[in-house]
């Protein structure tokens, strides 16, 4: 489980914001957000890999995770949402393009926003995929 608590969020001024990178599974990972919302009016939020372009040709990796805003008032209501994504050059990202209402982001009552600030959880599980072309019963 990986937390990133993003201050100051209501002044962010870039259409993209990443997080520090962290590492589950050997592998690179950070999460990407748009808090003004990826062309929508919700809060936008994706797992990426954080080392896209320098792997090598043909990579790819298979991982199930969830991503969630913290109620910081009522840690019950947090808002999370589960996905599982085969990763690879095309499609190095994967997530919710509309995770949440950005009026209930930013709506300090509601309890994501506490001191201009929102924390975000992802945890990642990374699968082994298993090749069955190259697979090899004996050598297993």
């Amino acid at each position: 489980r990986f937390t990133w608590r993003i201050e100051n969020f209501t002044r962010l001024n870039t259409k993209k914001h990443y997080s520090e990178i962290f590492v589950v599974g050997g592998f690179k990972w950070r999460v990407l957000t748009f808090p003004k919302g990826n062309n929508v009016d919700h809060l936008s939020m994706y797992l990426d890999v954080a080392d896209s372009t320098s792997l090598p040709y043909g990579w790819s990796r298979y991982a199930q995770f969830s991503l969630a805003v913290v109620n910081q008032i009522h840690s019950k209501y947090y808002i999370r949402k589960d996905t599982q994504h085969q990763f690879n050059a095309r499609e190095s990202d994967w997530g919710f393009t509309s995770f949440m209402p950005l009026s209930d982001v930013y709506d300090p009552s509601r309890g994501y926003l506490v001191n201009d600030t929102v924390i975000i959880e992802a945890e990642v599980i990374v699968r082994r995929v298993v090749d069955y072309w190259s697979y090899d019963s004996k050598k297993e």
